[in-house]
């Protein structure tokens, strides 16, 4: 029972590209459609929009997290909605001794039809799982976080992005 995943994303071939184990790839077949937000490493200001649907996928800059704005530039009548995303309301961006994260997160739902198989769903979060930072790259994320360009360099994402506008 369950992936036994450990490794899925253990390889990549010459072009930097990765290679996913079996018990992965027949998990993440069952995933029809998947959205929400995402916090990469590659920025500590983007707040981004995951959208797939089948073979499509899309990543998308919604903005910046709540966070990183004063709050006092924050809509008023919002305040408390803001807030309830946070992991701490006495978030404070400013102090970086805070183990906090404030808004930013990773929020994706995943839909399909073998996804209320609790090997697959386990599956499913082993392999998402295996795309967040060790404690090692934390580390060095925290000690980059206020230089968007390091970030950058540090945490090259080779995942298309674009803004989103209306």
């Amino acid at each position: 029972p369950g992936c036994n995943n450990e490794g899925a994303f253990s390889s990549a071939d010459e072009e930097g590209e990765v290679n996913v184990s079996t018990a992965a790839a027949t998990a993440l077949k069952c995933i029809i459609r998947s959205k929400g937000f995402a916090w990469l490493a590659d920025s500590n200001l983007a707040a981004m929009y995951w959208s797939h649907a089948g073979s499509s996928f899309e990543i998308q800059c919604l903005g910046r997290w709540w966070t990183t704005l004063p709050r006092e530039q924050w809509p008023e009548e919002a305040k408390a909605d803001i807030l309830s995303d946070f992991d701490d309301s006495n978030h404070d961006e400013n102090d970086q001794s805070m183990p906090t994260v404030g808004d930013r997160r990773q929020e994706v739902v995943v839909i399909g039809p073998k996804l209320n198989n609790p090997d697959i769903q386990q599956c499913v979060c082993e392999t998402l799982d295996q795309c967040l930072l060790t404690d090692s790259e934390w580390d060095s994320y925290k000690e980059k976080c206020s230089e968007e360009a390091a970030l950058r360099s540090r945490f090259a994402s080779k995942l298309p992005t674009k803004m989103l506008s209306y």
